[in-house]
């Protein structure tokens, strides 16, 4: 799953892509869905980071199936609490993903949960830029980086 080509999805649902809106603007509907597109390229850079620091960005014969297991092995509300702890003493682009990847999965879910909320096409437009601008740091950052924290990510610690 290519996270930019979700942004650029985003960006079509929120028609912000220079095309003409519907009369009265965006659709409730469309912004809505524009919102969760946007968290969900974010949690599949997440996952793709994941796999591809610590199986490789291009497996082949039995890795690809290791790759697989590796990216799906983050389910969302572990990415939100364990990114929680990053939101402070990480690099800024990690730090920023973290703060940022919290906020928009809370979006997301008004966006899909949520029927009283209502989306504005500015805020809309804004989180897009915003997802896309701070997902291109965090991929940005260097791989040994992205992989102590894909492995902490994906390891559970320890209670005892």
């Amino acid at each position: 799953m290519n996270w930019q080509h979700l942004i650029d999805t985003a960006r079509m649902l929120a028609d912000v892509s220079g095309t003409a809106p519907p009369p009265g603007g965006p659709r409730q509907a469309m912004l809505r869905r524009a919102v969760s597109t946007a968290y969900y390229a974010m949690f599949h850079a997440l996952c793709q980071s994941n796999a591809d620091t610590l199986v490789g960005a291009s497996p082949a014969g039995n890795d690809i199936q290791i790759w697989l297991q590796t990216y799906r092995a983050l389910g969302h509300r572990p990415a939100r609490e364990r990114l929680a702890s990053y939101r402070s003493v990480s690099p800024p682009a990690i730090r920023n993903f973290a703060n940022l990847f919290g906020n928009l999965q809370e979006q997301r879910h008004d966006a899909d949960y949520n029927p009283r909320k209502a989306f504005v096409s500015s805020e809309v437009t804004s989180l897009i830029d915003r997802a896309e601008a701070t997902t291109t740091a965090f991929c940005n950052t260097p791989e040994p980086q992205r992989r102590i924290l894909a492995i902490c990510l994906l390891l559970q610690r320890n209670r005892n």
